[in-house]
């Protein structure tokens, strides 16, 4: 939309705009968003500022400027009629009751805003004002990120303290045909200031391990706030042993170059969308190649890509982690013991001397909680460490709780995470017990 005057991109070869963050929230009633000023006196409930408004013609909704502790956003507010694209990924559980009443509403809130540098911070606000206009919401249309999000799930990122996690920024998505092709490529990173990211010639047994590849470096963008750099090698993972995964980007009109015009993602699939704003990922095999700037696709690295590589989180993407994860320990505690479940539990701790001084300063590994104590947990670990050599598979070890970055609860119905612990209510777990 035109109400807002549109941020530069701050890569120096583009002069592309960065993209508004446009959600669509689904009111239970439609009644609650006929009137917009009311609507937006609710914001005066929340912890959320509603510093002043601007003037734009009635027709076009209402311009807030509503502020988040220290940080102020321009939030536009307006109704408009919806239909969920079938494209859209529906991001939470749903009951057939829920989906049925998401299906019967015709009107929706926009709540459109544009991030500033901070990125996750401006999301999490995204959420709050959601939450804060209409507590009871169904669920909400990220259009930026071609997803649908849980209104209960909104309802609990907005109360916490912690921002969710980068992943709920970005949806990738895989088009695929009649052959093995498979190309992958995001949707959400343009309101970050960031490029979209793809995958070229991927194929169908490979391209979910491709996928980690496009989120690991999504999320590492997201979190630096800045554009990557053509070429410049990204270490994003250790495949096996002693082999890391180096990553690059290359811009898609340089990267389709490489393949045939009728390739999904070539040319030929350029031509209405796709076609700006986006860089394609490759891998450097090897030092010699990244001195050499000479790149490859990612499925060099393909035999290895089944075998349970790690993945390099950064320090901050871990202690959002473990912040959400001791958040929301109770939930957990309160499920442990119970008759059909299972809890593992990642517990960080200090890798041998030799791999500190190459920057492992810790290692997040999984253990099945066996124990619970009231300051303390026995736990069973679960797999053998890359970088603790006395340590294996099977040792019983016992931990503070404030050692754990972060929990599974492995239930009759599915898994459930600190992120998505109101999938509890919906399975009838009574956590009052």
């Amino acid at each position: 939309m035109a109400l807002f005057g549109k941020n530069k991109g701050n890569r120096p070869e583009n002069t592309w705009e960065k993209e508004l963050s446009f959600m669509v929230v689904l009111p239970k009633n439609e009644a609650d968003i006929d009137d917009l000023e009311r609507l937006a006196q609710r914001l005066q409930k929340t912890d959320l500022e509603l510093v002043g408004r601007e003037d734009i013609p009635p027709e076009n909704g209402l311009m807030l400027r509503v502020a988040s502790g220290e940080l102020q956003y321009r939030v536009h507010l307006d109704t408009i009629s919806v239909e969920i694209p079938e494209m859209y990924r529906i991001q939470h559980f749903f009951r057939d009751i829920d989906i049925e009443e998401i299906q019967r509403q015709k009107k929706g809130l926009v709540v459109e805003m544009l991030f500033d540098e901070h990125i996750l911070e401006s999301f999490h606000t995204q959420l709050k004002i959601i939450s804060g206009l209409l507590p009871d919401c169904l669920a909400a249309l990220d259009h930026s990120s071609e997803k649908v999000l849980s209104g209960k799930w909104i309802q609990l990122a907005a109360k916490s303290n912690v921002p969710p996690s980068p992943r709920y920024i970005f949806t990738v998505q895989a088009v695929s045909g009649d052959t093995d092709e498979v190309w992958l490529h995001s949707h959400g990173m343009n309101r970050c200031g960031l490029p979209e990211l793809e995958i070229l010639n991927s194929t169908k047994d490979m391209f979910n391990d491709h996928y980690n590849i496009i989120e690991i470096m999504a999320k590492r963008l997201i979190e630096s706030g800045e554009p990557p750099k053509e070429k410049e090698p990204m270490y994003l993972a250790m495949v096996t042993d002693g082999i890391p995964l180096i990553a690059t980007v290359v811009n898609w009109k340089e990267a389709i170059r490489k393949y045939p015009a009728s390739i999904l993602g070539g040319a030929s699939d350029r031509k209405e969308n796709h076609n700006a704003n986006t860089d394609a990922i490759f891998c450097y095999p090897s030092p010699k190649a990244v001195r050499k700037k000479q790149y490859c696709e990612v499925n060099v690295y393909d035999e290895y890509l089944s075998q349970n590589p790690i993945y390099m989180l950064t320090t901050q993407e871990t202690e959002r982690m473990r912040r959400l994860a001791a958040e929301r320990l109770a939930y957990m505690l309160k499920m442990f013991g119970r008759k059909n479940i299972k809890v593992l539990v990642k517990v960080g701790l200090e890798t041998d001397e030799a791999f500190q001084e190459q920057g492992n300063g810790a290692e997040h590994i999984w253990f099945d909680l066996k124990e619970k104590q009231e300051d303390t947990f026995l736990a069973e670990l679960t797999q053998e460490p890359y970088y603790i050599k006395d340590l294996h598979e099977g040792a019983l070890m016992t931990f503070p709780y404030s050692q754990i970055t972060d929990w599974i609860i492995f239930t009759p119905d599915g898994r459930v995470t600190p992120d998505d612990v109101y999938l509890l209510a919906y399975d009838g777990w009574n956590l009052q017990e």
